[in-house]
């Protein structure tokens, strides 16, 4: 019995698909308990293509559409920020006053997105910075300071005020009001609830995994007949052997 079902389990991952590669552990954890959570039986393993350290996750073949729907609606896996220590990890030979600001730019920008998508709801959040300019003459404000903050949240969830971004984006630039961070919020797709469990005698599964765990049990049953059948052949040989070389009387 023991053997049946390591047998099947072998089957039944053989059938999965893979829909997210080139993960990191913790990206890999997030999408695993988001669709264990939506009755989305997944597993996570190894990446060795993508790299010493990746992940991927792999579905059932009949749970990969809805699989992707809910991780596309929880805005799964998220997008990897570039925060001061990814930008100046990787110092520019000459760098110019141009490409300096940029780059202080695409690292704030950064920063502010991963506290944003902190706050519970916020499925995913992108900022756009514009840096107060100085006129180099008399040194006034010739631009100033602006940003806008667009923010993708869940639906059942209630929706983070306007004013607290505000607060939280203007305090992280310098030269920054709040009343000049525009803040656009939009409702993810909403998750589709879990479908009903399946019954395979005294187990219940997802109906994507139904149809393949009977393939897989159904296979594991055939090999363990052929094994069946290549032992009781063994053993008519040997006792045919074995009464050929018995001395006769």
């Amino acid at each position: 019995m023991r053997a049946t079902v390591i047998v099947a389990f072998l089957l039944l991952a053989a059938c999965s698909t893979p829909i997210r590669p080139g993960l990191d552990e913790p990206s890999a954890n997030e999408v695993m308990t988001a669709l264990e959570r939506a009755g989305i039986g997944a597993e996570k393993a190894r990446d060795d293509a993508s790299g010493p350290s990746a992940f991927l996750v792999r579905v059932a073949a009949g749970d990969v559409v809805r699989a992707l729907d809910t991780l596309h609606a929880l805005g799964l896996p998220r997008g990897r920020r570039t925060g001061f220590a990814e930008v100046y990890g990787q110092p520019s030979l000459v760098p110019t006053a141009t490409e300096e600001r940029a780059r202080y730019v695409e690292a704030l920008s950064g920063e502010i997105e991963r506290t944003l998508e902190t706050v519970d709801g916020v499925v995913n959040a992108r900022v756009h910075l514009v840096m107060e300019e100085t006129d180099p003459l008399d040194g006034k404000p010739r631009v100033p300071a602006q940003a806008a903050v667009l923010l993708k949240t869940r639906p059942n969830l209630p929706l983070v005020k306007e004013a607290d971004v505000q607060k939280l984006v203007s305090a992280s630039v310098p030269g920054l009001a709040p009343a000049a961070v525009a803040v656009v919020a939009v409702p993810a797709a909403e998750v589709q609830p879990p479908p009903a469990l399946a019954p395979v005698g005294p187990l219940r599964v997802s109906p994507g995994t139904r149809s393949l765990l009977l393939g897989a049990l159904a296979a594991a049953l055939g090999v363990l007949a052929a094994l069946a059948l290549l032992l009781l052949f063994t053993a008519r040989k040997l006792a045919a052997a074995q009464r050929e070389l018995a001395p006769r009387p």
